[in-house]
């Protein structure tokens, strides 16, 4: 039986019991519209995949690149912002009996900044001219320590309260380039304890004992620089004003030869007010030296701070 052909249909007829299948023509691609086809999307993926291989080394460089910025900025504002705090004794009665401690003995005794420095360099102490710079600084001032069990015995103001009274202690707050990798510590004072502290805050410390932690990772920033500088330096009679080293009008027409080592003895108190700049420098590379150049990745940053607290030496009993 035949049936009526249309182009485009597959068409079957039985002819004698058996089945013969007759193909019409199909609409379809031609080999070279294939071919344009197969080269048009082989373009498209492959700049798909450019594109993403792009955008997630471009999102890993500002990650990176995020993460070396947080890991120096968060202690270096730390370190500015306590150096603004430096040199806070508490309350007046607590001033009054911390300046006791920075007089001299005497007539030519020079006094000095007591048992709880305001800044400190390295291992040699108060920075005491304008130049002085060093890779470790120290910074003391009074804050809250709730005295927890066992304080008692630590420090003289636990002594008198319950266990989680919170009491004005002198804390230190360290900053030091280790190895280039910054290092950091938050302790009370060592001077503050009855006995020894438990552990090490000097710039020097090291081992087991050494309260210091790294706050930078070497895998991921290479701090080639750290330093802080002391850049000025302003001492006055703390009593007139009257600046140290300058001949001036009456009452200072005296004070031409007066200068730091006079302060502390039995005629002169001082006050000193200090401006510091901490200098960092770091990058990618695990390169030293690096810094006078522009090394990939660079991050160089400059903060100028002073204390709002003055230094003040107590003259001493006459």
């Amino acid at each position: 039986m035949l049936r009526q052909w249309r182009p485009g249909v597959q068409h079957m007829h039985l002819d004698k019991g058996c089945r013969h299948f007759v193909l019409g023509r199909f609409a379809g691609f031609s080999l070279t519209e294939l071919m344009i086809t197969i080269a048009i999307g082989s373009f498209i993926a492959l700049a798909g995949s450019t594109f993403y291989v792009t955008t997630v080394g471009s999102g890993k460089d500002i990650f990176d690149s995020a993460k070396r910025t947080e890991q120096l900025y968060a202690p270096i504002t730390s370190l500015s912002n306590d150096i603004r705090r430096a040199g806070f004794r508490g309350l007046p009665s607590a001033l009054t009996a911390y300046l006791v401690t920075t007089q001299g003995s005497g007539a030519s005794t020079t006094g000095d900044e007591g048992d709880f420095p305001a800044v400190e360099f390295g291992t040699t102490g108060v920075p005491s001219s304008v130049g002085a710079t060093a890779e470790c600084v120290l910074v003391s001032y009074v804050r809250d320590h709730n005295c927890v069990s066992g304080d008692a015995s630590n420090f003289t103001a636990c002594a008198s309260v319950a266990v989680g009274v919170a009491v004005p202690l002198h804390h230190r707050f360290g900053y030091r380039l280790q190895s280039h990798v910054l290092e950091a510590t938050v302790v009370v004072h060592p001077n503050e304890y009855s006995a020894s502290a438990p552990s090490n805050s000097g710039c020097d410390a090291s081992g087991a004992s050494s309260a210091w932690v790294p706050v930078t990772k070497l895998s991921d920033v290479f701090v080639d620089t750290f330093t802080v500088h002391l850049v000025d330096q302003d001492s006055a009679d703390g009593d007139n004003g009257c600046v140290l080293g300058t001949v001036g009008a009456s009452p200072c027409d005296t004070y031409g030869s007066t200068s730091l080592t006079d302060c502390g003895t039995t005629s002169l108190s001082c006050r000193i007010d200090r401006l510091y700049k901490i200098t960092l420098c770091a990058y990618s590379e695990n390169t030293d030296g690096l810094c006078g150049g522009s090394p990939e990745n660079k991050i160089y940053t400059e903060i100028f701070a002073k204390p709002r607290n003055a230094v003040l030496i107590q003259k001493a009993a006459s």
